[in-house]
């Protein structure tokens, strides 16, 4: 089936009027702005502040605001209805993720601008960013997909996602080789060490390692992603 730019639109559509009327997502949208401003007061290790709100965001923007919205079509019986139709799993898929993409790259940015590390390698930070955001945007849509209603995105997602978010400050604090080695793997970690390298304006050679290790992740996300919404298209 190819792709309609008409059916997308309409999704997209859709989703703008849903999200002016669900304050959870606004006000998750806007926490990590708000966390910079309460950064920006403070006058060292801009660079790891920066690192760790962008993690932040990516996570509880990326994921959980996606999760909730897929859910949120789950609870009131209406994904079916788009899974039933002629929308193919990318028109329906990328029309539910577009409004989270522009969350997460636009609190992002903002983000960086009020701490004063939107600097060094420019295009670095926005590809990181950018295959960032995606990553999660598949995560939470895989989330969403497996809960039946928005408070089970809590209980399935949550501790993922914390994990995602606060596992590249754990190496600081476990001494488990074990669990250190299996949070450098983890593509937040990539994420905020790639950020810091671009924001100090390294090239494409040093960042390359965690631009692969968040393709990998994105790549295998994928593929669980459309084998959950086939299964669930079918149930």
């Amino acid at each position: 089936m190819t792709f309609s730019m008409k059916r997308f639109s309409a999704i997209v559509r859709k989703e703008m009027y849903d999200a002016g009327k669900n304050s959870q997502v606004l006000i998750m949208a806007l926490l990590p702005i708000l966390l910079s401003l309460f950064y920006s007061n403070m006058g060292s290790q801009k660079e790891f502040l920066a690192s760790f709100t962008i993690s932040m965001t990516l996570t509880m923007v990326g994921c959980y605001v996606q999760a909730i919205i897929i859910a949120e079509e789950k609870e009131k019986h209406t994904l079916r209805v788009l899974m039933l139709s002629p929308a193919n799993p990318l028109e329906v898929i990328l029309g539910k993720s577009i409004l989270t993409i522009v969350f997460v790259i636009a609190a992002s940015f903002v983000s960086l601008l009020i701490l004063g590390t939107l600097k060094g390698n420019i295009g670095m930070l926005v590809l990181i960013i950018l295959f960032g955001t995606l990553l999660c945007i598949v995560l939470g849509t895989i989330v969403g997909l497996l809960s039946q209603n928005i408070a089970q995105t809590s209980i399935i997602g949550l501790p993922v996602f914390l994990l995602f978010m606060m596992g590249p400050m754990l190496q600081g604090f476990v001494k488990n080789e074990v669990v250190i080695k299996t949070v450098r793997l983890l593509p937040t970690n990539h994420i905020t060490e790639g950020l810091d390298k671009a924001m100090r304006g390294k090239e494409f050679f040093a960042i390359q390692e965690h631009l692969i290790n968040n393709a990998i992740w994105m790549a295998a996300l994928m593929v669980i992603c459309f084998f959950v919404y086939k299964k669930k298209q079918l149930d």
